[in-house]
């Protein structure tokens, strides 16, 4: 019984626990969420841009995103499948008046990826695309 509980509890805090993503950038093995380690480079979502727009790193290194705005946002790989960090949503309720949707108002979030194939990520804002919320990670051997 005491197995189950366990279980369940693990179960219940990666439910829990935020987005991470399954698959390295390139294909090769990892990927990741954190697990304590700070990132090499952070990104600032905040009122439809990231900023900086464009960041570099080495392989092996881990990007952070965090939402300091008002609504919410993704980062998202302009190649399907890299990376998509779903809704990353702000740090409180959006004002009254949310000039572009989502604006759910749940509690923020932050989102980190591993870079483990050196190269050149476009990536984009699910919701915020068309507004030109873009951003590039450079990869360096």
């Amino acid at each position: 019984m005491r197995m189950r509980c366990e279980v369940l509890v693990t179960v219940l805090a990666a439910a829990c626990g935020g987005s991470s993503p399954t698959s390295a950038a390139g294909g090769g093995g990892g990927g990741g969420g954190g697990g304590g380690t700070p990132p090499a480079a952070s990104v600032t979502m905040s009122e439809y841009r990231f900023s900086p727009e464009t960041v570099r790193v080495a392989v092996g290194s881990a990007v952070g995103w965090n939402n300091n705005g008002t609504t919410s946002h993704t980062s998202t790989s302009d190649t399907t499948g890299i990376w998509n960090s779903n809704a990353i949503n702000p740090p409180g309720p959006p004002p009254q008046t949310c000039p572009y949707p989502p604006c759910d108002g749940t509690p923020g979030g932050s989102f980190q990826y591993t870079f483990t194939t050196a190269g050149t990520y476009p990536y984009h804002c699910a919701f915020h695309d068309a507004l030109g919320m873009k951003g590039v990670v450079i990869v360096t051997p």
